[in-house]
Formats: structure tokens, sequence, C-alpha cells
């Protein structure tokens, strides 16, 4: 949509406002915008008189048969976005709950890796010979172990630029993220000894500029297929069958979903009240809300089953349902 186009209906001043007012936050807000022209349109059928009414916004998150969850998923956190905009701003407005979406759609949970198949992952990428005309033997075990120390999205990882590794502080400046978010990662000293170690065998030499995980070919970075396949063969390598991604996995982004579920389990066993673990979790995963860092609760007990008691209590407390249905990425 085109960024001069006029919104029209009852509640064109309100949308146009809160577009000017995320742009001006830094937030692209592209495809938003194309979604609020189609909430702008659909307006013109309903009485707005009394601001954002509720049969509006369930006729915009409306599932067709043709969309994926999380097309129905972008639209109910849009219009939950906005509806908290406009309260902000005194303007009545039906508050659209999340889990509205969380029992209509796909069943689909993701692969979590045990702790001895991690063990196993690193283990094969350790063992990956030095080729000539590849440094798949240095990229592997490092990119690896960030992928499960830090839990990051692959395109997150393969973005950072030599500028972004602060080796003496032991953080990540993950820049330009999914949601328009940019965040600082604490990397503990175990993971940021095989990025110094990859760093002084890739990088003797660099500007600032440059991608930490720069590709032989050319100036710009490894590529995210290329990486995924490279994966599936260290999962055979270790016995570890896999499937399609759409069946579950495992693939490569179930490092990050990993991630979060040991995360979790540490923090569990180690008394750290959810209401702290949780937060703590959402901001470093970057997530949009903390119901989608919430979901990795289930998957924990299901991972660990002496977690059961305990995560059951917590359910109750910020899970209304328990019967999570929808893919694991805003992720």
């Amino acid at each position: 949509m085109s960024r001069n186009k006029a919104f029209t209906g009852p509640l064109a001043e309100h949308i146009q406002n809160f577009l000017d007012e995320k742009r001006a936050l830094g937030f692209k807000y592209e495809e938003q915008a194309r979604l609020l022209s189609v909430l702008d349109v659909l307006s013109l059928q309903y009485d707005c008189s009394n601001g954002l009414s509720k049969e509006l916004c369930f006729a915009f998150i409306e599932k067709n048969p043709n969309w994926r969850q999380k097309t129905q998923e972008a639209r109910v956190t849009l219009i939950h976005t906005f509806a908290e905009y406009l309260i902000r701003h005194e303007i009545p407005a039906y508050w659209v709950d999340y889990s509205i979406v969380t029992n209509m759609n796909e069943d689909f949970k993701p692969y979590i890796f045990t702790h001895s198949q991690i063990a196993d992952i690193f283990m094969v990428a350790d063992l990956i010979k030095p080729n000539s005309t590849h440094d798949t033997h240095i990229f592997y075990p490092a990119i690896l172990r960030v992928q499960y120390g830090c839990g990051l999205r692959i395109s997150e990882t393969l973005g950072l630029r030599m500028k972004d590794v602060d080796m003496n502080s032991n953080i990540l400046h993950v820049k330009n993220a999914k949601n328009n978010k940019d965040r600082d990662i604490p990397v503990s000293d175990s993971v940021m000894e095989y990025m110094k170690w990859y760093s002084r065998k890739i990088h003797p030499v660099y500007a600032p500029e440059d991608y930490f995980f720069k590709s032989r070919r050319g100036t710009g970075h490894y590529e995210k297929t290329a990486v995924n396949h490279y994966f599936r063969d260290i999962l055979f390598a270790c016995g570890i069958m896999h499937g399609n991604k759409s069946d579950g996995g495992p693939h490569l982004h179930n490092l990050r979903h990993t991630f979060c579920v040991h995360s979790l389990e540490a923090m569990l066993r180690n008394g750290i009240p959810h209401q702290v673990a949780l937060p703590l979790l959402m901001a470093y995963m970057g997530h949009s809300s903390l119901s989608a860092t919430g979901r990795y609760l289930k998957l924990t007990a299901e991972a660990f089953p002496d977690l059961v008691e305990q995560v059951s209590k917590i359910y109750a407390d910020i899970i209304p349902d328990l019967e999570v249905k929808t893919e694991y990425e805003d992720d």
C-alpha cells in the first residue's frame, strides 16, 4: 500500500494517526498498513460511532479457509495493538484477546531436542573435516552453538556484523529483527569463546560492517537455505530422523525452540519464579507478547515430566486454555 493512500472509513483519522505514531517510532509498518486499509474498507459496513466495535474486530480476524495460522495471528496482533492505541487516547475499543485464535487452527508442535541430542549435534559438527574451499569445519561448530546457546533466529545470526558482536562485554546487538525490534543479547562465556575462536580463524583483518558469519563467496553472509540443508546432514549423522518441517521437524529452527524449553527448565529448577522467568525470556527472544513465550511452558512439561506439577500451577495463573494450537513463531 502506498504511504500516501488516504483512509476513508469512520475510523480513518484514528487509523492514520496510529500508523503515523508507529512509523515515528521507527517501525516500517508496510504490511500492517495494507491490513489497516482492509480494516478501513471493512469499517464502512459497521457502526463505529462508539469507536472500535466487537463486531468489526471479529469480522476483521475471521479466518479465511485459505489462510495459514500466521495470517490470522497477524490480524489479531494488529487489531489488538490498534485497540491499545485507541484506549490510550480515550477512544472506546473492543480489546481482542490473543487466546481467541489458540484453539482454531493448526495443531503444530515443534520438535524439542534432548540434552543428549544437543551434545551429539555438537560432536558431529566438531568432527567436520577441513576443506580447502570451505570453512564448514569452523563455521558449523560456532554457529550451531550460537543457535542453541542464544536462541536466535537463523536470519538474526547470519545478519550479525562484526560491530554487533561485543566480545569484551559478551553482548550481541541484534538489529532489525522480526517485529522491527532491536535487542541486546547477553552471551554465555562458553558460546562467546567459540565466537572468539571463529573470529580469530576467519577475521584476522576486518571492517566493522563485515558480516560476522561471512561466506567465502563474495562479501555476503552464508545463505539460510544452505545452513538448513547442512544441518539436516548433521541430524542424519547423529541418527536423528527428520521429517518435513510442516510435520514438526526436526529442523534448524528447532534449536531456538529447544533453547526456550531448556532455559525455562533451568530457571524453574533453580527456583526462579515464573513471574520473573517468562518476561525475561520474552525480552531475550524478541517475542511480541507474553503469551508467545508462555506456550513453551507446555513443551517444557512434556520434555521434563518431573516438572509437570510445577508447570500446571503456572498454567492456571497465566494461560486460561492449555490446548494451545498455533505455530511457535512469533517465535
